[in-house]
């Protein structure tokens, strides 16, 4: 695959692509959006079965909702390590332990965009506050409080959707 770059940055770049199809197709001008960091979410959950959410302002959508606690791998963090630091600085939150759902490609047609999800198990308060410029508010739900905001369309975060029904098909919610 021969490709072209349109635009880059350390967030996001844009590629024109020559694409050739099994069949032997070729497609001369398909678009990528590369992302050069993965990203990484945590569905929170107590001891209690309560599940921890943020309520995030997003302005590229102008935006607000609940949402899991998620962002970029920085660079020589695991996932792991990610997701940790991420419950800390959005929830002000601890984990017992981490439990790694899997990872999934939420637009394999058009970008490399790569997220891994993972379940806390034991959180806990830490003491430190969450940062408010990504946070409006931090919230416990009941499992069916979220399963509610599920069938309302109240969490309009993909990255969200995708962990919380993951972590409810295999029965961690």
């Amino acid at each position: 695959m021969e490709r072209k770059v349109i635009y880059e940055s350390p967030w996001i770049n844009l590629h024109l692509a020559k694409v050739r199809l099994p069949d032997g197709t070729v497609i001369p001008d398909h678009h990528i959006v590369d992302y050069p960091r993965k990203a990484a979410g945590v569905v929170p959950i107590g001891d209690d079965g309560r599940i921890l959410l943020i309520d995030h302002y997003r302005f590229i959508t102008d935006s607000r909702g609940w949402e899991i606690p998620a962002g970029a791998i920085e660079e020589g963090e695991s996932t792991k390590e990610s997701v940790l630091r991420e419950l800390r600085e959005e929830t002000g939150h601890v984990a017992r332990s981490l439990i790694k759902l899997g990872r999934y490609h939420p637009s394999c047609g058009s970008s490399n965009q790569a997220h891994h999800i993972f379940v806390a198990r034991g959180v806990t308060p830490s003491g430190a506050a969450p940062c408010t410029n990504e946070v409006q508010d931090v919230r416990w739900f009941q499992a069916e409080e979220v399963e509610e905001l599920i069938r309302e369309n109240l969490i309009l975060c993909g990255l969200s959707l995708t962990g919380l029904l993951w972590a409810k098909a295999l029965g961690f919610i």
